[in-house]
């Protein structure tokens, strides 16, 4: 029994041991899963941790560059800024010049705009030999309107008043400028006679410096002071900055002629401003070429020379033909200008009309005249002054009696020593320059005419009575214009 209960407990633990091993097994395999997730879990830790490390150390890169860029951008714009805020001081302190004022000033008005610009002029004029003491009063102003880049439309009203007259009203120019690039543009309408450098540069009253104009553009001119029709003109640079070239070529209604009188005769003044009614026969066609040889950084000044013609037909088919040679020159306070003009009418009836005429100028700003020891008030007034001289002649044939007008009025004397055949002109000149915009003129004009030549006179008769012209008394006129251009 003894025995028996021995084998049964040995049996019982036997059994109990398998049951416990099977369940301590099991067990372990839970705890060895276990550790393969936690280690699965740590792994993806790892991993995931690893990437956002990587993300973040590329985000501060990325951070980090941009910083770079805009301290650099920092630095470039403190430098500009810097740079920019020193060329505005030096132009705050230096002030802008006309040109570039101008540019701001069109600007800032914007595209289409406006503009009123021209001059006012009051005169007073004596004449010896009429013994005549006039006032005449001159108002020119200019309106441009410009629509576009490449289109503007100008207009000029002049009204005039000469002594014992009432008050005259013209428009010398009114022209629509198309402008196709930056070196050709076209006019067309009424305008100044491109021919030569006078009519289209020195005409108008405050920009002539003296009060007349020579006597080949005066009452006696060889070619019309204005034209109706169309221009094309341009420029171009042939060498060096300054040396240029420009052109202008037109066709207009061409010259006519006064029609004093039945018959034409030599001699007839040239009308002023031509018009469809007074074209007869064809178009006339012009040619200006100016040349400037000194570029601007030399010592030589600028010079330009220019060759002008103009052709065209007149009453029923004959020829009228024009040329002549101009130059202008300056150099600091030296000025100069000339012409010479050639002038062919054919006439229907006898020889041909011949004309010639010519002019040269010279003035001296007195601005950087030294003058050691003088008061400064004394040599201010010196500095405003500039003396000029001026010899102008006609040559014709013939002059028509009933043209004559010895009416003094704005760029004329009154003088009836100017209408002669040979007349002559010497043209003393001081102007006092109160302002840019601003000028007291005074002249002296010496009418010393040639004798020779011949008198036309109608009267209302058909047929002209012609007498010699002989020696014609000098004359003297003496003229002070005060000229404000605004």
């Amino acid at each position: 029994m003894r025995y028996v209960l021995i084998t049964i407990l040995v049996l019982a633990i036997m059994v109990d041991s398998r049951v416990a091993g099977a369940a301590d097994s099991s067990e372990l395999q839970q705890i060895k899963s276990e550790i393969r997730r936690i280690k699965a879990d740590e792994e993806r830790e790892r991993q995931r941790d690893e990437k956002l490390i990587g993300d973040l150390e590329q985000k501060v890169e990325k951070l980090e560059t941009q910083n770079r860029q805009i301290q650099q951008s920092g630095e470039k714009l403190h430098n500009q800024t810097s740079q920019q805020l020193h060329q505005l001081q030096e132009q705050v302190s230096t002030g802008p010049s006309p040109g570039q004022f101008g540019r701001y000033f069109a600007d800032y008005l914007g595209t289409h705009q406006f503009t009123l610009t021209g001059a006012v002029g009051g005169d007073f004029i004596y004449d010896r030999q009429t013994a005549t003491n006039t006032f005449a009063l001159d108002f020119e102003p200019i309106i441009l309107y410009r629509v576009t880049d490449w289109l503007l439309f100008e207009g000029t009203i002049e009204a005039n008043l000469p002594a014992g007259d009432s008050a005259e009203f013209q428009l010398p120019v009114a022209t629509a400028q198309i402008f196709l690039n930056d070196y050709m543009e076209i006019q067309a309408g009424i305008f100044d006679q491109p021919f030569g450098d006078f009519y289209e540069d020195q005409s108008p009253f405050w920009v002539n410096r003296f009060v007349t104009t020579p006597l080949p553009y005066n009452v006696e001119a060889l070619v019309p002071p204005t034209d109706v029709g169309v221009q094309l003109r341009g420029g171009a640079q042939w060498g060096d900055l300054g040396q240029d070239v420009d052109y202008t070529f037109w066709v207009s209604n061409g010259p006519s002629f006064a029609s004093e009188g039945p018959v034409p005769v030599v001699g007839q003044a040239i009308n002023g401003v031509n018009n469809i009614k007074l074209q007869t026969n064809g178009q006339g066609y012009g040619t200006r070429i100016r040349f400037y040889p000194f570029p601007l950084d030399s010592n030589f000044g600028r010079l330009d020379v220019g060759a002008s013609t103009l052709n065209g037909k007149w009453l029923n088919g004959n020829w009228y033909n024009a040329w002549g040679l101009d130059f202008a020159y300056l150099r600091g306070p030296l000025q100069a200008r000339g012409e010479w003009i050639q002038m062919y009418r054919q006439m229907p009836n006898s020889n041909s009309d011949n004309r010639q005429g010519w002019y040269f100028q010279v003035g001296y700003f007195l601005n950087q005249l030294p003058i050691p020891g003088m008061p400064e008030m004394v040599q201010n007034f010196i500095h405003r002054l500039e003396p000029l001289v001026r010899y102008s002649g006609v040559n014709q044939r013939a002059i028509v009696s009933d043209e004559i007008s010895t009416v003094p009025e704005i760029g004329f004397s009154g003088s009836p020593s100017i209408w002669t055949p040979h007349s002559r002109e010497v043209a003393l000149g001081l102007d006092y320059w109160l302002a840019p915009s601003i000028v007291w003129q005074n002249e002296v004009d010496l009418e010393l005419p040639e004798a020779g030549g011949t008198v036309f006179t109608f009267a209302g008769n058909p047929v002209p009575m012609v007498t010699p012209r002989g020696a014609t008394p000098n004359d003297v006129a003496v003229l002070s214009q005060l000229a404000i251009g605004f």
